[in-house]
């Protein structure tokens, strides 16, 4: 199978309906075969990574869209973990949020993160988010 051919895996976490229901949208215009994951907070997050109930067929991603603060657990402690998982550490991770405060910025730099980037105020936004995710999966 041509690598161009080969179906990639993302995984967004987040809470927010319209942020992912946007992204979604934008994500068509790939230029490769992918498959959209979505778990809205941190625990479905960790359950999904591992592949425990009730995504014990979860596929591993081959990238991780991770809002900063999803519910139940925040994306740094997220991230945090997945960083311990030899597995899983090397699958690229862009953080997203609301606001990155002082807090984020000492998280991004501890933890990097590819990016880590504001939820966008335009459709114009999601599709810089999209092209960013295309340009990463393009040379796995």
């Amino acid at each position: 199978m041509d690598l161009a051919d080969r179906q990639r895996e993302l995984l967004l976490i987040d809470d927010n309906p319209g942020d992912a229901r946007l992204l979604a949208e934008c994500l068509r215009t790939l230029p490769f075969p992918y498959y959209l994951s979505l778990v809205t907070d941190g625990d479905a997050a960790l359950a999904f990574l591992q592949q425990q109930a009730p995504y014990t067929r979860a596929p591993t991603p081959d990238l991780i869209l991770l809002d900063i603060q999803p519910c139940k657990r925040s994306g740094w402690e997220v991230l945090e973990w997945l960083r311990t998982q030899p597995a899983l550490t090397s699958i690229p991770v862009v953080m997203w949020g609301g606001t990155l405060g002082p807090v984020d910025e000492r998280e991004r730099d501890r933890l990097q993160p590819i990016q880590c980037l504001l939820k966008p105020a335009t459709l114009e936004g999601y599709q810089h988010i999209a092209d960013l995710i295309a340009k990463v999966l393009a040379h796995p």
